[in-house]
């Protein structure tokens, strides 16, 4: 019985433990385009510490050495006010008219600044934070747009173009809605490129929540549709249409049941702000005068927004720019010469960013570094000459 036991169950074999294969160190695999990013946030990086440098110099002179004091200059202060105490319960009033508010400024920006104080940030580290980190993501965005509308060299070239430019000074020196709302704007143009509509619509809408400049991402928005229209197609953009304005058109609507008033917006800002649209007439009253302080700013400086709009207008037809982008750059500059307070002014400028990827487009070769060096050259200046000579340069 035993050995037809040892016959059926076979011969018995020793346990041995198999080897285990030798394993080689594998290095981990980033994605191709990990080392362009990383330069150009490295370049954004030497951008921040050079204005972080100005902001030195301008509170040593005009701010008893408080690094804070230029960062919350001009309009500044509002957007940290709001995201400590909200909006006025009552609209602030003098004389029987409006008077300067906080409800003209919009509600993204101080809502990012107040999510990171309940985590424990000062306002200024949170309004600082939110800046850095927006402001890295905008060049990324920046790059990648002018990438999907040309190609890696331009996008490359125009995210430094638009991290050196003058306005960036303001838009990122100071604490205001630029540093959110453009990168908003660069991610609603790219979503739309890639015709993510419904994505587009939504980060549209976080765009004109942030600041009334991105509105003009509707015209951006409505040149695909009137070609699928033409094409007697249904337009999927038109979800981008509908959504896009919804972000600004929702806060002014809640305005006017706040403060009872169905205008309200536009009244705080003719009012207290006396803004209101005279088709041009201000700037083109402003330019002969070469040295006089206007409402857009000085005459000086407006010709110089003169002589770069008339460049970024080149540049766009020369690079035969999508649609999209022409009509929201055309849109962005239009808005600018009606309205009397607002002018061509380097802040305001910003918004027509997509203007520097058909600079880069159409310098591709040669002659984009010197505009470069000589925007880089402005930036520290446009920040100290803001933030300590005041109203003999007007509002930035």
């Amino acid at each position: 019985m035993a050995d037809l036991f040892d016959q059926l169950a076979g011969p018995v074999q020793p346990r041995t433990k198999a080897p285990r294969p030798a394993r080689s160190f594998e290095p981990p695999v980033f994605p191709s385009w990990t080392g362009p990013a990383l330069r150009i946030l490295g370049f954004y990086a030497i951008v921040r510490g050079a204005l972080l440098l100005a902001d030195s110099l301008s509170a040593r002179l005009q701010y008893s050495g408080e690094l804070s004091g230029p960062l919350l200059s001009w309009d500044a202060h509002h957007y940290l006010q709001v995201a400590a105490n909200g909006y006025p319960a009552v609209a602030p009033r003098a004389g029987g008219h409006l008077t300067y508010s906080n409800a003209n400024f919009l509600p993204v920006f101080p809502f990012l600044i107040r999510v990171l104080e309940w985590m424990g940030l000062s306002s200024v580290g949170a309004g600082t934070f939110v800046s850095l980190v927006s402001g890295a993501v905008a060049v990324v965005l920046v790059w990648r747009l002018g990438a999907a509308l040309f190609d890696e060299q331009v996008g490359r070239n125009a995210a430094i173009l638009f991290a050196v430019f003058p306005g960036m000074a303001i838009a990122w020196g100071l604490f205001y809605s630029e540093c959110v709302g453009l990168t908003l704007v660069a991610g609603c143009l790219l979503l739309m490129v890639r015709e993510r509509w419904v994505w587009a619509g939504v980060v549209g809408a976080l765009a004109t929540a942030t600041n009334p400049a991105a509105l003009p991402l509707e015209l951006a928005a409505l040149v695909p549709t009137i070609q699928a229209l033409r094409r007697h197609k249904l337009p999927p953009s038109l979800s981008t249409v509908v959504l896009v304005p919804t972000g600004f058109l929702a806060y002014v609507v809640w305005l006017a049941i706040k403060y009872h008033d169905t205008l309200y917006w536009w009244h705080l800002n003719h009012q207290a702000w006396d803004t209101s649209v005279d088709f041009g007439r201000s700037l083109l009253a402003l330019l002969p005068h070469f040295w006089r302080l206007g409402l857009p700013g000085p005459g000086w400086l407006e010709w110089m927004g003169v002589f770069a709009v008339a460049g970024a207008v080149v540049a766009l037809v020369r690079a035969k720019a999508p649609g999209l982008i022409n009509a929201y750059c055309i849109g962005v500059l239009v808005l600018l010469f009606v309205s009397d307070t607002s002018g061509f002014r380097p802040r305001l400028l910003t918004w027509a960013f997509p203007a520097l990827i058909a600079v880069a487009a159409v310098t591709r070769r040669r002659g984009w570094q010197p505009i470069a060096i000589a925007f880089a050259c402005l930036l520290p200046i446009t920040f100290v000459v803001y933030t300590t000579l005041g109203n003999t340069m007007g509002a930035p």
